[in-house]
Parts: structure tokens; sequence; C-alpha cells
């Protein structure tokens, strides 16, 4: 009979081991798709770096030598002392037309570019007004600092921005010309501004940020190829692992199955007789031992436990009248007899102990019981067809009762008395000791 292994195979590690691989496929995924969008995100911040580099650099040459020149030609008295004019004295005002024309012309070429603000509480020019939540973010900027920077990325109209804040300088004796306090403010910016906004602001204070915007619909597309690209890659290396796993654990439970199944037909031809199928003297003194221990621990029960010793009459002539194949036929015959009718006795064992000699242990049984059961055997034992015999087979047996507390040798040693004494009066009886 061949036996299916593989249905036999516990594979619940297999299936434990592949729902934790998962997990740590899931999480160790999502780590690096964190990863990779974190560094979009830092590449382009890198690339806004230059952009701000630029716009200081812008802001710096207004402030440097741009204005200077503005101011010389004032105490030259080329231009009046109210002259004034953003498209040359406002460093903000240049460095926002000169991104938007950059702005412009990346938008042109199809490229993606940063969207460029200055947000302000009260601005000159209305375009740089802060909304509630800029004006919380400047307020932020004054009250902390230590807070040189600001980022996230949030979703607008569907699509993924990167957004971006930085406070600019504070300021100094210098800003306040225009934005102090009015009377002394140039009187062209008062009249093409007026005296209200941008005014009495105070030396150290920071009185806008600039702000950026950046699309990442493109960055994030790239992202998820190459995500999808490595999350492919790394699964189909899991899933190869995990199958050669699979396989060395079948195989090893294969092995270790055979081993079992092996060592299990050995004990069996150990603890048994090849010729009747029945438990042998080893098995004998397994099973005794076992019962032996359960009656001693559960004498106050009331159990009791049989002994019966069975011999055939006159076994040799048998062999020496037929043959040895009729002697080992009628052998079998009454193996499965036994088997037979002690079925009727709870947890009975039958046992061949050697040549014609058979043992029978019947639990919770009394000599009535001990009787119908001898009775029994023997009546089917005389019907029995034996090819090859013409010969009425008949038993010889003894039987004892099991003491508590008593040694499997005094049992075994009382059960043979009592069968000698039924060989003695004459054999086919039972003797009860």
């Amino acid at each position: 009979m061949l036996i299916n292994f593989e249905n036999n195979i516990n594979k619940k590690p297999l299936y434990f081991a592949g729902f934790l691989l998962f997990v740590c496929y899931l999480a160790v995924m999502s780590f690096v798709y964190q990863q990779l969008k974190s560094s979009a995100v830092e590449v382009q911040l890198n690339n806004l770096k230059q952009h701000q580099l630029f716009q200081d650099a812008l802001r710096g040459y207004v402030n440097e030598e741009l204005k200077p020149v503005f101011y010389q030609l004032q105490e030259q008295k080329i231009l009046s002392p109210d002259f004034f004019d953003p498209h040359g004295l406002s460093g903000t005002f240049i460095a926002r037309h000169v991104y938007q024309h950059y702005y412009s012309k990346l938008t042109n070429a199809g490229l993606t570019g940063w969207e460029y603000k200055i947000s302000a509480t009260t601005p000159r020019n209305p375009v740089n007004q802060a909304n509630a939540e800029e004006l919380k973010l400047l307020e932020a900027f004054n009250n902390d600092r230590s807070l040189k920077e600001f980022f996230r990325i949030e979703t607008s109209e569907q699509k993924p921005f990167l957004y971006y804040a930085k406070p600019m300088q504070m300021n100094n004796a210098e800003c306040l010309r225009c934005h102090g306090d009015p009377s002394t403010a140039p009187k062209q910016l008062i009249e093409r501004y007026g005296s209200i906004n941008a005014f009495h602001e105070k030396e150290g204070e920071i009185r806008a940020f600039v702000s950026y915007r950046f699309d990442l619909t493109k960055n994030l597309a790239s992202v998820n190829k190459t995500f999808l690209v490595i999350s492919l890659m790394v699964l189909a290396l899991l899933l190869s692992f995990f199958v050669l796993g699979s396989r060395i654990y079948i195989n090893q439970q294969k092995r270790n199955q055979i081993i079992q199944q092996q060592q299990q037909k050995l004990d069996y031809i150990a603890h048994h007789d090849f010729l009747t199928d029945l438990s042998n003297r080893h098995g004998l003194n397994h099973d005794l031992t076992e019962l032996l221990t359960e009656l001693n621990h559960t004498a106050t029960l009331n159990l009791n436990l049989w002994v019966m010793m069975i011999d055939i009459d006159f076994f040799k002539a048998i062999n020496d009248d037929f043959g040895h194949d009729v002697g080992d036929e009628t052998l079998r015959t009454i193996g499965q007899i036994l088997k037979a009718k002690i079925q009727t006795q709870k947890n009975a064992t039958a046992y061949r102990l050697g040549g014609e000699e058979f043992l029978i242990i019947i639990p919770n049984a009394d000599k009535a019981t001990i009787q119908s059961v001898y009775q029994t055997i023997c009546e089917a034992l005389a019907t029995a067809e034996i090819d090859g015999l013409d010969r009425v087979i008949k038993l010889s047996a003894g039987a004892t009762q099991v003491n508590h507390e008593e040694h499997q040798y005094d049992i075994l040693k009382r059960a043979d008395e009592a069968l000698y004494q039924a060989k003695n009066q004459g054999r086919n009886r039972l003797i009860i000791l």
C-alpha cells in the first residue's frame, strides 16, 4: 500500500511562515516606498536650494549694488529724495518678477517649476497678502527663531505638491526706511502704495516669508514605477526562498515520516508474532506492566484483572502426523479465533507466548466470564475448518486473578501452574487458581 506522505505532512508551519513572510514583505516594502518618496522630495529640496541661492543673490545685488546707486544719485540731487520705484529699489518686487519670468519660460518649455510666493501680514502689494494659514506660519517664524524652514506634502486639485516655506531676513535699520514711520518714507512710495500697509514695523521683526510649491505628480509616478520594479523583484526573491524552504521542509518531513513508519514497523515486528499476528512476549511484558501500574493506582475503584494461559493439546502430534504447514495453519486459525472471541470483552488482549502457548488478559471480569470466554473459544475451534487437518483441536487453560501490588512474574507463574494442573487432570479443561 502506497502512503501519500504529502497529505500527512503538517503544513501549518508553512502557512504561518508564509503569512509572517508576507507581513514582513509588506512592512519592508512600505519602508522602501517611504524612502523612495523621501528621496524624491529630498532631490527637489536640494534643487530648491539653488533657486533660493539665486533669490538671495538677487536680493543681495539689489541691496548691495543697485540701491546704493539710487541713494548716491539722491545724494547728488540727480534724483529727488522722495524718489521711489520698486523696479529698482524693492528686492522683493524684483525677485518676484524675475521668478515669474523664469517660471513662465519653464512652463513654455514643458518643464515643472516651483510656484513662488511672498506672504506678509500687511503687504503693500495685495498679491503678497498672507491667508489665515500663512499668518499662523508667519507667527510661528517670529515666535521660534530656530525655525528656519517648513515643508510638507499636500494635495491640491487631486495632485500632490511639495510645499516649502522659509522666513525672510529680519528687519534692520535700512528696512525701516521704507517700512517704519510713513512720515519719513519717500513720498513717491506713499503716493504709490499709501501710508497704511507695510509700515510701523519693528527692527528684528520678520515681516514676510517666501514659499514654493512644486507639482510632484511626475516625480511620484517615477517613484511608483521604481517601487513596482523593486517590489516585484523582492517578491520574486522571497517566493523563491519560500518555495525552496517549503521543499526542504516537506522533504525533511517525508524523511521523518518514513523513519517513523519504519520505526513503527520495527516496533510492531518486535512486539508481534509474525505467524498469528498476535502480540508476542515482548508485547505482553510492555502491556502487562502498564496494566499493573494502572491497577495498583486505582485499587480503590474495585477494578480487577484476569490472566488466562492456553496451550494446544497434543500439538506435537499434529506436526508429526500432518506436517508443520498444517501446524502453522492451526496456529494461525487459533490466533484468528482468539482475536474474534475476546472482542466481547472490553480491552481484552491475546498474545502468543511461543510454540503452542497463548495468553489472554481480560480486565474487569469474574470467574463466570473467564469460563465463558474459554468455552466460546473451544466451541469455535471445534467447528473450525483447517486444510489438511481431520482432527478436533482441544485446549487446556489456566487462569488467575491478579492481586494488587503483585509482580508480573508471580502472576504468570500462577497461571502456568493452573495450566499445568489442567494438563495433569486430563487436558481439555480450564483450571482457575
